[in-house]
């Protein structure tokens, strides 16, 4: 017997304070909604998570809305629901590949995410995580990017670690990647 659900992602956007994620968490579990996936970090001084969460099929868009007046109230949140469909709540299957991860350290200075994401966008390579970070001071701003990706068997990887150590002598930054084969993405 198939029992019909609903299907909703959630953005939480605030000031960072301790508590969110339990308040969230909890009107969710008031609500009888149980979360498939989320992700959350703080950048600056800013909260910001992602939740893909199902309800029973009597849970209604305006019922999720209405289950984080309190929070958002409490915390001063920006709550934003969007209904979705089946497709949407599992992430596609991939054909076998390898999984790239890239860490990236250097001098702060404008392009460094544009260049290093073009290069994989290029070759059709799928950004999984991506995570940037800066530190210093304004006079020695230091750039840190930790990217995950899902890297097609039909990419030549020899090729790609080229242009990404020709990126890194360009922007004057240490490249570092690592590839892993990968049974089913």
């Amino acid at each position: 017997m198939t029992i019909n659900k609903n299907h909703y992602a959630i953005f939480v956007l605030g000031t960072d304070s301790a508590g969110i994620v339990a308040n969230v968490s909890k009107a969710l579990f008031e609500l009888g909604a149980n979360i498939n996936d989320s992700s959350h970090t703080i950048i600056g001084n800013q909260f910001a998570m992602l939740l893909l969460i199902t309800t029973n099929s009597n849970c209604l868009l305006k019922d999720v809305q209405s289950a984080f007046s309190g929070v958002c109230k409490d915390k001063r949140l920006t709550i934003h629901v969007h209904e979705l469909s089946e497709e949407d709540i599992n992430r596609k299957a991939y054909e076998p590949g390898q999984l790239c991860v890239i860490h990236l350290y250097g001098a702060d200075k404008p392009g460094i995410v544009c260049q290093v994401t073009s290069l994989l966008a290029k070759n059709k390579i799928n950004i999984t995580d991506l995570s940037t970070r800066r530190f210093g001071t304004e006079e020695n701003p230091i750039y840190i990017m930790y990217l995950e990706a899902d890297v097609p068997s039909n990419v030549d990887t020899k090729k790609l670690g080229q242009e990404l150590k020709e990126i890194a002598t360009r922007l004057n930054v240490e490249i570092k990647y690592e590839l892993e084969e990968v049974a089913s993405l």
